[in-house]
């Protein structure tokens, strides 16, 4: 279950307890009440949909629907007629989860008309559907009054691929008086890529209120590919409303169009603001262009101090090999200004010539250059620095210790394990990092260290040891991971199953389940 899965569902028990249970209820199930379900076998899950008691019927199809169990959608679909409230929407949620695209008509028609549940679970409902077919009933709440909805409505029409009511949704904007709905259909609309909308948002961008509206139109004319709003988008960059500078360079960034390089170097090379600065420099990043290259190694070659750092960030994103020697010359220099961006620029041009003054200025304790030195060593999968790494470990700088271990887990040397193990032993409190490294490091010694972590009794160490497992999806892992099911930790049993689903795709959720899988599949 993806992580966006698992917390709607969480919210959606508190929904489906009130509905239930009602405001004024004196009873409500209790929390592990609740949680046992998640162990319940699908053949039980499904004779509670059967039950005379609506907890049971509502709890059954919030998991089934998680389960991805398709033989319960003929049962899910009576639901919908469910004379509980509670029950009707976990139904609805399951079936949109399960894709049933036969019960979007009448999904549809209880977003209309049930009046015990609000209008956003059948909106979520047909959300995970995904069907094209419920655009034409989504879109006209574009014009609630209700904020929230309205944004959801928009997310629902991504879902189900509503661009071809772009028309649509562009009449209904163009006719709207508010501003705050006018944020809505700008969304919508570049959400959807609708072309035509461009005069549209061009229009909503010349009231400057620095406005969510504002920053809207801005964002949207760059989903929309506009070809002839660089003039507004590049203005942005220096007016002074922060949310319309950062959704002005990523639209720009968006497009792409190369030609708007000189304009936006102008406003760099202006005394201009940091802020100003950060998102010049992010667009010149980020449209891949020769002639940013050599404006900015222009930059480094200069006598404006103050530009070196945007300078070698866009040399360094750029790939400009020809700005190495002019980087390595300003990072070995102790009185240099931004000498962490001029190594990490050697790490994106992927310089290894520079491995050897990285290492030095790694270990030189000077207050810059060593951060962005061992992110450039990991980067470039520098071996022969791994000693050099593992001594900063050794270190009392925390900041330059979790730039290390990064490292050392993107060069993933298996030489360096020795000393990540004693680390974690001195250090459990930075597990998670720690063995986050571990878990890049191929072969069987890195994996005894993760399932070793996993014993652990100490949750800050058996929780992230547990999820490099998952990642590693190694089979050699299942026997541990059964040990947890059939253990008598229920956290251990409940993350165990998980890394055991990502590992296999099966998706159990009792002992019983996963010792039948095993009997068959693990001779």
């Amino acid at each position: 279950m993806n992580q966006s899965v698992a917390k709607f569902l969480l919210l959606f028990n508190f929904l489906f307890l009130f509905l239930l249970c009602g405001p004024n209820s004196q009873e409500s199930p209790k929390e592990n009440e609740v949680d046992m379900f998640s162990e319940k076998t699908y053949e039980s899950l499904l004779a509670d949909l059967k039950s005379e008691d609506p907890f049971l019927r509502g709890q059954a199809t919030i998991e089934l629907g998680n389960r991805n169990v398709n033989a319960a959608i003929p049962f899910l679909r009576e639901h919908l007629k469910d004379p509980n409230p509670g029950v009707r929407a976990g139904a609805a949620i399951a079936l949109g989860e399960l894709k049933d695209t036969k019960s979007t008509k009448i999904i549809v028609k209880l977003m209309n008309s049930d009046i015990e549940n609000p209008k956003d679970v059948y909106l979520d409902a047909l959300s995970r559907m995904g069907d094209p077919s419920a655009k034409e009933s989504i879109y006209p709440l574009l014009e609630d009054e209700n904020p929230t909805l309205r944004l959801q409505v928009v997310e629902a029409l991504v879902q189900v691929r509503g661009g071809s009511v772009g028309g649509q949704i562009l009449s209904l904007a163009k006719k709207n008086q508010d501003r705050e709905k006018d944020k809505t259909y700008a969304m919508a609309l570049g959400k959807l890529k609708v072309r035509e909308s461009e005069s549209y948002l061009k229009n909503l961008s010349k009231i400057q209120d620095e406005s969510p509206t504002l920053a809207a139109a801005y964002l949207a004319l760059g989903r929309i590919q506009a070809k002839n709003s660089f003039d507004v988008l590049v203005s942005a960059l220096s007016n002074p409303y922060s949310k319309g500078k950062e959704n002005a360079s990523l639209a720009l960034i968006e497009i792409g169009n190369p030609n708007i390089v000189s304009s936006v170097f102008q406003i760099l090379e202006r005394e201009i603001d940091e802020e100003t600065k950060m998102y010049a420099t992010d667009v010149l990043c980020n449209i891949p262009s020769i002639e940013s290259a050599k404006l900015a190694f222009g930059l480094l070659k200069g006598n404006k101090q103050a530009l070196y750092g945007s300078g070698a960030k866009i040399v360094g994103r750029q790939k400009y090999k020809e700005a190495s020697p002019r980087l390595i010359q300003l990072l070995s220099d102790p009185k240099s200004l931004e000498r962490d961006s001029f190594a990490e620029a050697l790490g994106w041009i992927g310089d290894r010539e520079a491995i050897p003054v990285l290492r030095k200025v790694l270990l030189s304790g000077d207050k810059e250059g060593p951060y962005g030195s061992a992110w450039a060593l990991g980067i470039l999968g520098a071996k022969e620095a791994v000693p050099d790494l593992l001594t900063v470990l050794d270190g009392g700088d925390p900041k330059l210790i979790s730039y290390a271990l990064e490292a050392l887990g993107s060069i993933a040397d298996p030489t360096s394990l020795t000393k990540l193990k004693s680390f974690l032993k001195d250090r459990p409190k930075m597990a998670p990092q720690i063995l986050s490294s571990i878990g890049l490091i191929p072969g069987e010694e890195a994996r005894l260290v993760l399932e070793e972590s996993a014993k652990s009794r100490d949750a800050d160490i058996h929780r992230p040891a547990l999820e490099e497992i998952s990642k590693r999806k190694d089979t050699k892992s299942i026997p541990l991971l059964l040990e947890f099911v059939n253990g008598d930790s229920p956290e251990k049993r409940k993350m165990a199953y998980y890394a055991l689903a990502e590992i296999t795709g099966q998706k159990f959720r009792t002992p019983k389940e996963w010792n039948d899988w095993a009997k068959i599949n693990q001779r």
